[in-house]
């Protein structure tokens, strides 16, 4: 247990350092930006839990609730080993609370159902508006074949990115994913590090959004015993952890445009040196990289370097977006609620309706925004049927326009015999008719399937084309 009258924190900024003080306001966000913890909390995608001074969980987010099948009112209070897997002499958490210094560390954890997960997690000191000190962890889990979402279907634009990935497996070139929020970038990464012939080596990611320009050196390289106040010891780095394996900077635009000719200079040499150190080290490290960002318009403005961008892109890969691949939706729609059925024990169903809300809806989020509409839908039904009212749609990506909205209700005798799944890609195959006018090429082209793909579903479900143009289509 920790506890608060440590040496070195009275959990209240005017009570540190200079020096402390400095090192905790690289993590912390402004009391302006983020008043309470409860909107840090929200403000995180990944699995992420706050501790105080005493060794209690303060509070988690959603995503830590979905990730161990424990909810807040569960954790809260609780001791911060509570999710621990094996009991650590060396506890980082108080560890955290003596040094105040950020870590990097790997540790089993279990789930409510007694699953171990390992998680690479991130720890480092956030401040809430009373200026209270306390011990925030991000979690990162390398995903498995079965719990990847973003990977299934088998649309020609996911089978065409999935033999890119391979084909970048195959080598070892430094490899640059770029694509919308919520799209699949890190799924990518982790299927170009399981393919290769690093599989068995680490996957190690940087989270580039918390890299601050204090603790980057640190971070990515490590330092010594001494290098700076509150340095009590060795800490290795995480590109020496990524030995032999993959490092894969997550949003690497984030990345401060100081740091970038130091992160450049190891990629080329793949040399670096600890904060502190007289010698340089070695480690053999494949890169990945991601960003939702243009890096081309950065690069323009000055704000990302070019040579660190032709660097990193020796293998440029766009991942396209869940609008560009509506094929896979009903698959995908199958996989995430089997997922979601799983942890909570029961089995859902989707509506016809739903379905082809779904497989119209422009999915701004990508693979991320339907598994929350998903989740949520689930979690509002109380018969396991999931309906269209269900089905709460965003309005940035719901109909944006008068081309994407859905055609008029049109009634097909033979949709009766088919699946919900099928009723539903059916119907959505004739909205695209009418609204191109019966062109096979603009359907095809807008399904991201090939018109010989599109003739065998026209003949299986029996459509007719409402519309018929003079010209090549026909």
């Amino acid at each position: 247990m920790l506890h608060a009258t440590t040496p070195t924190v009275d959990n209240r900024m005017t009570n540190l350092s200079d020096k402390d003080r400095h090192r905790i306001q690289v993590h912390a966000l402004p009391v302006s930006r983020t008043p309470t913890l409860s909107s840090l909390l929200l403000a995180q995608r990944k699995p992420f839990l706050v501790i105080d001074a005493e060794g209690r969980i303060r509070d988690v987010n959603g995503a830590l609730e979905e990730a161990f099948g424990l909810d807040q009112v569960r954790l809260a209070g609780c001791s911060c080993c509570r999710l621990d897997a094996v009991a650590m002499e060396d506890c980082r958490h108080r560890r955290f609370f003596r040094d105040l210094e950020p870590y990097v560390e790997t540790h089993a954890l279990m789930t409510a159902g007694g699953d171990i997960r390992f998680a690479q997690i991130q720890g480092f000191p956030v401040i809430d508006e009373d200026a209270q000190v306390y011990l925030g962890e991000a979690l990162h889990f390398p995903k498995s074949h079965s719990d990847t979402p973003g990977m299934v279907g088998n649309s020609a634009a996911l089978r065409g990115l999935k033999q890119e990935l391979t084909q970048a497996a195959a080598t070892d070139v430094s490899v640059f994913l770029g694509g919308e929020t919520g799209s699949g970038k890190e799924l990518a990464a982790e299927f170009i590090h399981r393919h290769s012939r690093r599989a068995q080596g680490p996957f190690v990611v940087v989270d580039c959004t918390v890299l601050s320009e204090d603790l980057f050196e640190s971070e990515l390289f490590g330092h010594v015993k001494g290098a700076f106040t509150g340095a009590i010891g060795h800490k290795v780095g995480l590109f020496e952890l990524a030995d032999a394996g993959t490092l894969f900077f997550d949003e690497i635009g984030e990345l401060p445009l100081s740091q970038q000719p130091k992160l450049l200079r190891a990629l080329e040499t793949g040399v670096f040196r600890p904060v502190g150190a007289t010698k340089t080290r070695r480690a053999d490290v494949r890169v990945v990289s991601a960003t939702h960002q243009d890096v081309q318009a950065m690069m323009q403005r000055g704000e990302f370097r070019q040579d660190l961008y032709y660097r990193l892109a020796v293998l440029p890969i766009a991942i396209p977006p869940l609008r560009a691949r509506r094929e896979d939706i009903p698959a995908l729609v199958d996989h995430l609620l089997l997922n979601i059925g799983a942890n909570n024990n029961r089995g859902y169903r989707v509506e016809q309706d739903a379905m082809r809300k779904l497989l119209l809806y422009e999915f701004p989020g990508n693979v991320r925004e339907m598994r929350n509409l998903l989740h949520l839908a689930a979690a509002l039904s109380p018969n396991g049927v999931i309906t269209q009212d269900l089905i709460r749609l965003s309005d940035t990506g719901n109909e944006p326009s008068p081309a994407r909205k859905p055609a008029q209700e049109i009634r097909h005798p033979g949709l009766e015999q088919l699946s919900p799944i099928e009723a539903a890609e059916a119907g959505y195959i004739m909205d695209l008719l009418q609204r191109h006018r019966g062109s096979r090429t603009e359907v095809a082209a807008s399904m991201s399937i090939s018109e010989r793909t599109l003739y065998r579903k026209l003949k299986r479900y029996r459509l007719n084309l409402p519309y018929e143009r003079n010209g090549s289509d026909h």
